[in-house]
C-alpha cells in the first residue's frame, strides 16, 4: 500500500490544493511517466495505480489524461473510459472526463493500463511509451502523473500479435496479480514510475471531438434460433464446443465476460460482420483470446471490434459463462435524420447508408469495419456526405451540433500532420505505412484535401482552422506546381479509384490534372480568404494555364470527348472515368458539355475491373472502355446526374441506385450495412461488407429526393429546397442542415402535389416546385392562391414574389412551417 508519510502528503494537498496551471497541455507535457521494466521500441501493457484520499466527494473532479499508445482507465474499479483519440506523435491530444461521479469520501484509486504498441497499425504510429495525468477539483490541482505511482508490467495482459486495425488481445488470467484494478489491492510490490522526457511529443492539446459513448447492447440472440442469448446463461463449453451470436446491429464493440473455469482453459472470441448459410462469414483477424485460471473470474477486451455476429469457443478446458456483455463504443452521433417513400428499398437504402458510416466512426471517419483507417476521399466524400445530412453531434451545455464537421476536421489536420519532406501528404493516417505502398501517397487524395477544406471551411466559417492548415496547403501545391510538363500538363500517379483504367500509372492523366484543377481553384478561393494576394494569382493563373492546356492537348474531337492523358507521349484514348471528372472539377467548356456527357453516359454503364496496388490491365481496359465499377465513383456520377438537372437525369440517378446497389442490399441484410464493392446476383462481388464507400446514395436521397440543400457558404444562412421526385409517389422525411433539422413532406394525389417542410429561424429559403411551369395550373400557400395559369396572383406574407427560372416556378420563404398545394 501507498506509504503512510505519502499518504498524509497526499491527504494534504486535497485539502489545501494546488493552483492549476493556466496550461493544462502544458503540465500533461511535463508530466509524462512509464515504467522502469517495460523497454521503448518493445510492446508493453504496463499498469499505473495512484491511490489517494478526498476529504469530502468533490461535485465536479476533472481528469486529463493522454498515453502512448492507447489506455484503459478505471476509477475505484469501475472501467470508466479508454483512449485517447487516434494521433499523430507531433499533435497528441488528451482526454477530459469528469470522474465525479465515481468518486467517494475518504480513500480512491485510479488505475490505468497502457498499451504502448510500437507495430504498424491503421490506427496508431511507431512512438515513444508514456502515461501522463492531471487531476483537477475547482480550480485545483489535486495531483499529476509522478513518481508517487506505483506501476506493473506483469498482468494477464500479454504482447499482442501484428494487427492492421483491431488489435487482438491475448489475455492470460493464470498471470494475473490479482483484483488489480480494484481499490484495495496491495500494490506495494509495484515499482514507482520514471519520468520521461514530455517533449518526444509535439505539443498537447485538448482533445477535439467529443468523448465516444459507450452503450451495452441488448437484444443479442443465440444463432440461429434467436433465443434471447441473456435469458441462456450460464452457459457451459467444453473443448472445440462453440456458439455464436448475433448482436442486433453491427457494432464497435468489446467483451467484458464474466466466467468460471478450469485451469488452463481457453476462451476465444472470434468477430464476423456477415451471417450467411447459418454460418459467421467476414471474420478477420484472431479476435480476443482469454486464458483462464481456475475459478470464477472477468475479463475485458482492450481493442474494440466492428462486428454484427461473436462466435466463442472453447479451445480447451471447461468454462462455464457467467455474464456476457458486449459494449458498443462509437462516435455519439446522433440520428436527426431520416427518409422514406414510396419505395421500400430506397427506404432501406438510406438506412443502411447512415448505419455503415454510424458504427465505423468513433474516433475517426474509419473507412471501414475490417481496417478503420482514415483516408481524406474516404472521410469527405462517403462519410461526411452522409452524417451531415442525417446526423448531429453533441454542444456545449446541451446544444447540438447539426452536420457535425468536427471528423471531418479532424481528418483533414491528421493528413496535414502526415505531411512529408517534399510536401506531400499521406494517404491514409496516422500511419507508418512506408513509400514501398502504393498507398502511401495519393496524389489526387492530396488535390482531395484541398478541396475537402474549401468544402469545411463554406460549411462552419472556420477561418482560423484554414489559417492553421494554410502552411501545408502552399508546400502541397508547390509539389503539384513543380511536377507541370512543357505541355502544361501535370505529371503523376493516377488513381481516383481501383476501377480507373489508369489507376496506379503515372502519366498526365485527365483525372489528375482535373483533381489538380479542382485543387487550384479551391487554393485561389482560400488564398483570398486569408489575403495571401501573391499566391492567388499564383493559382489563379496556373489554373487558367491548365484549362488551357487541358483542353488543347486532350480534347479528342472525333469521339467528341476527352483522351485519358498522355503516357510519356503516347495519346490514350477516352475513358469513362475521364469525362465524369473532368466535368466535375470543371474544366469542360460549356460548348464541350453535351459531347462529353453524351459520351460518358453511353460508356458509363460498360464492364469495369478492379485493381488494388498495380494495375497491368490498362491498356485492354482503355480499349474496351471500362466503365464505372466502385460505388465511390457514383459520388460523382449522381452528382453529375443531378447536376443536368433534367427529369430523365433524375430518373437515371434512382435507376442506377436500383440497378447497382440492388444486391448489396438484398442480399446483406445479415450485416445491416453496405460495401466496398458491388454485390452480383449470386452474392459474389462484395468485399468487406461494411465499409463507407457502399455509403454513397444516402446525401443524394436527402439533398436531392428530399430536395434539402445548404445553399451557399453557411453565414449567407440560405437553404434550397429543390426535391427531384422522378417517378416516387411520395417522400418524407427529415433532412439535417448546418441550421438544424428540415422536416419536409412531398406526395402526389390525383394531379395534386401536396408539400410540407419547416425552415429553421434566421434562415431563407428558396423553393423550386418539382413540376415544369408550363404543366402547371395553381399553387396554393396555406390554402391561399400563390400562382394560376402562369402568373403571380397573391401575396403571402413570408413569401417573395413567384416567378420562373429554368422553366419552373422558384420562389423564397421566410422561416416557420409551410403547406403548398400545387396541380
Amino acid at each position: 500500500m501507498t506509504s503512510f508519510i505519502s499518504r498524509i502528503g497526499t491527504i494534504f494537498a486535497l485539502l489545501m490544493g494546488h493552483p492549476l496551471q493556466a496550461d493544462v497541455a502544458q503540465t500533461l507535457q511535463s508530466a509524462m511517466i512509464w515504467s522502469p521494466d517495460a523497454l521503448a521500441r518493445k510492446q508493453a501493457y504496463v499498469a499505473f495505480r495512484k491511490s489517494f484520499d478526498l476529504a469530502q466527494k468533490p461535485a465536479s473532479a476533472l481528469l486529463h489524461l493522454f498515453a502512448d499508445s492507447r489506455y484503459l482507465l478505471w476509477v475505484n474499479g469501475k472501467h470508466v473510459l479508454r483512449g485517447p483519440c487516434r494521433f499523430n506523435p507531433k499533435r497528441p491530444e488528451f482526454d477530459t472526463l469528469d470522474i465525479a461521479p465515481h468518486l467517494r469520501a475518504g480513500a480512491n484509486t485510479l488505475v490505468v493500463l497502457v498499451h504502448h504498441y510500437p507495430a504498424t497499425n491503421g490506427r496508431i504510429m511507431k512512438h515513444a511509451p508514456g502515461l501522463t495525468a492531471v487531476l483537477e477539483a475547482v480550480g485545483r490541482e489535486i495531483f499529476r502523473t509522478d513518481k508517487s505511482w506505483r506501476c506493473s508490467s506483469d498482468t494477464e495482459y500479454r504482447p499482442s500479435p501484428g494487427a492492421w486495425s483491431s488489435i487482438p488481445d491475448v489475455i492470460d488470467g493464470r498471470l494475473s496479480p490479482g483484483n488489480w484494478t480494484a481499490h484495495g489491492f496491495d500494490d506495494s510490490s509495484w515499482k514507482p514510475s520514471t519520468p520521461v522526457d514530455g517533449n518526444t511529443w509535439g505539443k498537447m492539446h485538448a482533445r477535439s471531438i467529443p468523448l465516444p459513448v459507450a452503450t451495452d447492447l441488448t437484444g443479442i440472440q443465440l444463432k440461429p434460433d434467436g433465443k434471447p442469448f441473456m435469458d441462456l446463461l450460464p452457459i457451459e463449453l467444453r473443448k472445440t464446443q462453440s456458439f455464436v451470436i448475433g448482436l442486433g446491429r453491427m457494432a464497435m464493440a468489446y467483451p467484458t465476460i464474466v466466467l468460471d473455469a478450469d485451469e488452463g482453459s481457453v476462451l476465444q472470441l472470434q468477430y464476423a460482420l456477415r451471417y450467411v448459410n447459418g454460418k459467421p462469414a467476414e471474420t478477420y483477424g484472431v479476435g480476443t483470446t482469454y486464458t483462464a485460471r481456475a475459478g470464477r473470474q472477468s475479463f475485458i477486451a482492450a481493442d474494440q471490434w466492428c462486428a454484427r455476429y461473436v462466435k466463442v469457443t472453447c479451445l480447451a478446458g471447461g468454462v462455464k459463462i457467467l455474464s456476457f456483455k458486449m459494449t458498443d463504443r462509437r462516435y455519439p452521433f446522433e440520428r436527426v435524420g431520416s427518409f422514406q417513400s414510396s419505395d421500400p428499398f430506397l427506404n432501406l437504402l438510406w438506412e443502411m447508408s447512415v448505419n455503415t458510416i454510424e458504427c465505423t466512426s468513433d474516433d475517426a471517419y474509419g473507412s471501414d469495419a475490417r481496417e478503420r483507417n482514415e483516408w481524406v476521399q474516404d472521410a469527405a466524400k462517403a462519410s461526411f456526405s452522409t452524417t451531415r445530412v442525417a446526423t448531429a453531434g453533441p454542444g456545449e451545455n446541451g446544444t447540438k451540433v447539426y452536420s457535425d464537421p468536427r471528423l471531418l476536421r479532424n481528418a483533414l489536420r491528421h493528413a496535414a500532420l502526415s505531411q512529408i519532406k517534399d510536401g506531400s501528404l499521406l494517404g491514409t493516417f496516422p500511419t507508418d505505412r512506408g513509400r514501398s505502398d502504393p498507398h502511401y501517397v495519393i496524389e489526387d487524395y492530396n488535390c482531395q484535401w484541398v478541396e475537402a477544406l474549401r468544402s469545411y471551411h463554406e460549411a462552419t466559417g472556420d477561418k482560423a482552422f484554414i489559417r492553421e492548415m494554410w502552411p501545408h496547403l502552399v508546400k502541397q501545391m508547390d509539389w503539384f506546381l513543380k511536377r507541370v510538363t512543357p505541355r502544361g500538363l501535370l505529371l503523376a500517379r493516377e488513381y481516383t479509384s481501383f476501377d480507373n483504367p489508369l489507376a496506379y500509372i503515372t502519366c498526365e492523366g485527365a483525372n489528375i490534372n482535373s483533381f489538380f484543377y479542382q485543387a487550384l481553384r479551391d487554393s485561389e478561393v482560400l488564398a483570398r480568404l486569408l489575403q495571401k494576394n501573391q499566391q492567388e494569382q499564383t493559382y489563379a493563373k496556373a489554373a487558367d494555364a491548365l484549362h488551357a492546356a487541358f483542353n488543347q492537348h486532350l480534347w479528342d474531337s472525333r469521339e467528341g470527348a476527352y483522351h485519358a492523358g498522355f503516357l510519356k507521349d503516347e495519346l490514350l484514348s477516352p475513358t469513362a472515368h475521364a469525362q465524369l471528372i473532368a466535368l466535375q472539377c470543371g474544366l469542360v467548356p460549356e460548348n464541350r458539355k453535351t459531347s462529353t456527357r453524351k459520351w460518358f453516359l453511353a460508356h458509363y454503364k460498360n464492364p469495369g475491373a478492379f485493381h488494388c496496388g498495380s494495375n497491368p490491365d490498362s491498356a485492354r481496359m482503355i480499349a474496351d472502355k471500362a466503365g464505372i465499377e466502385m460505388p465511390v465513383m457514383f459520388y460523382w456520377v449522381f452528382n453529375e446526374l443531378y447536376r443536368m438537372d433534367t427529369p430523365t437525369a433524375d430518373a437515371k440517378a434512382l435507376d442506377e441506385m436500383r440497378r447497382r446497389w440492388k444486391y448489396m442490399v438484398e442480399l446483406q441484410q445479415d450485416a445491416g450495412t453496405l460495401s466496398e464493392k458491388f454485390v452480383f446476383a449470386d452474392g459474389s462481388g462484395a468485399s468487406e461488407s461494411c465499409h463507407n464507400y457502399g455509403a454513397m446514395p444516402a446525401y443524394f436521397l436527402s439533398s436531392y429526393v428530399l430536395g434539402v440543400r445548404r445553399d451557399g457558404p453557411v453565414w449567407e444562412k440560405k437553404l434550397l429546397i429543390e426535391p427531384r421526385l422522378s417517378d416516387l409517389i411520395s417522400a418524407e422525411g427529415i433532412v439535417a442542415t448546418e441550421f438544424g433539422p428540415v422536416p419536409v413532406s412531398w406526395k402526389r394525389e390525383n394531379g395534386v402535389l401536396h408539400a410540407s417542410f419547416q425552415i429553421p429561424e434566421g434562415i431563407q429559403a428558396a423553393v423550386r416546385i418539382p413540376m415544369p411551369a408550363h404543366k402547371l395550373t395553381s399553387i396554393l400557400a396555406g390554402g391561399k392562391p400563390l400562382w394560376r395559369n402562369g402568373k403571380s396572383i397573391g401575396q403571402i406574407p413570408g413569401i417573395t414574389p413567384v416567378g420562373e427560372a429554368d422553366g419552373y416556378v422558384r420562389f423564397t420563404i421566410a422561416p416557420g412551417t409551410w403547406e403548398f398545394e400545387a396541380r
